[in-house]
């Protein structure tokens, strides 16, 4: 027989494991029933010896996944393909991860544990030169607050989501606070850098205030377990580039819905707009445009009014604290040309009246 392999690690694998050879893989498989492989790819995502990820697709059927990841375990895949569940059972398609022979997921006896689900053979919409990422994005956050209406506070994970805030995500608890902590506390060390301590300090007291009125309240909070990373590298579409499904649950999670829903909507800082333009501008074009994201999902998920009443503090602390809209700030710091717009936007968000943000 003539394979078609590809199956080479990349520069970050680390020499001193041995990845699985052909024959290893075929071994593997057969546990799973599968008896035959006629094309083998490897993915390798691997970042180092601490953070290998391998990810071999066999016949575009099936991906077997190799890692060392503590955090998966047996029953986090349990809990991961029952969500899957939930997904196909409300029409969005994902990958199922497959049992063994011996009835479990995952093989951990080895120095890289392993496990298999299915591959989804359609595009990634990062793969693609869209048409219309505006839809997309809207058939994406339309699909969440679907979900979320259907699912709040069904099987909630132990596991909690990227945007969690207090409750710490997996890759949140080696620096022991949440990420948009860890952002903000970076951000706050480079307006004192600049010597803008003043704005620093009315930033901190803001910051501290919105928390803690979340942390009062927040576990009350309707929540969802969600796949939790819908970017476009993990989104599925079809010919016509309309939202199919979804791949990658290693960040899902539980989450406050309207958490959720608040990171979603986003605020369009234009992040990669650096030339001034008017910091009153880009704060009302951003609120706008979470306005506009918030109202249209709220229209689908039916939120309480103590969830209405949360749902402005977790969108200031997006508005600030939010990956990309930090490193916008971040950089625009450093920026002769938009330090100023940027100090002077933050200055307005510092004193931000939390009814602009409501819906």
């Amino acid at each position: 027989m003539t394979y078609n392999d590809d199956i080479r690690t990349n520069e970050h694998f680390p020499s001193e494991v041995n990845a699985p050879a052909r024959s290893d893989i075929e071994l593997i498989l057969r546990n799973y029933g599968i008896n035959t492989a006629d094309a083998i790819q490897l993915i390798d995502s691997t970042h180092d010896a601490a953070d290998i990820r391998l990810n071999y697709i066999i016949d575009k059927k099936y991906v077997l996944r190799f890692c060392n990841d503590p955090a998966i375990t047996e029953n986090r895949l349990s809990e991961l393909n029952r969500l899957v569940g939930r997904y196909h059972d409300a029409g969005i398609v994902c990958p199922g991860f497959i049992k063994q022979k011996n009835g479990k997921y995952l093989h951990d006896k080895t120095p890289l544990k392993y496990y298999l689900s299915e591959y989804i053979d359609l595009r990634l919409a990062n793969e693609v030169n869209l048409k219309d990422i505006d839809s997309l994005e809207k058939e994406i956050t339309d699909s969440v607050a679907m979900f979320a209406e259907r699912y709040r506070n069904v099987d909630l994970s132990s596991t909690f989501g990227m945007y969690s805030l207090f409750d710490l995500a997996p890759y949140d608890k080696e620096i022991g606070i949440d990420e948009k902590e860890d952002n903000f506390n970076e951000l706050i060390v480079c307006l004192q850098e600049i010597r803008q301590n003043d704005l620093a300090d009315r930033l901190t007291k803001r910051h501290k205030e919105i928390r803690e009125k979340i942390k009062a309240i927040y576990t009350d909070l309707p929540r969802c377990v969600f796949q939790a990373d819908e970017n476009f590298s993990n989104v599925l579409i079809d010919n016509n580039e309309h939202f199919v499904g979804f791949i990658d649950f290693n960040m899902a999670g539980t989450e406050v819905v309207v958490n959720q829903l608040a990171n979603l909507a986003g605020f369009d800082f234009d992040e990669e707009n650096h030339l001034p333009t008017g910091a009153a501008d880009r704060l009302n074009r951003a609120v706008s445009s979470y306005r506009e994201n918030a109202e249209r999902m709220l229209r689908i998920y039916h939120a309480e009014e103590e969830e209405r009443q949360a749902m402005p503090l977790y969108a200031w602390i997006v508005m600030v604290c939010q990956w990309p809209i930090f490193c916008f700030f971040r950089e625009g710091l450093k920026n002769n040309e938009l330090r100023n717009e940027i100090t002077e936007l933050l200055s307005m968000i510092a004193d931000l009246p939390e009814d602009r943000l409501y819906i």
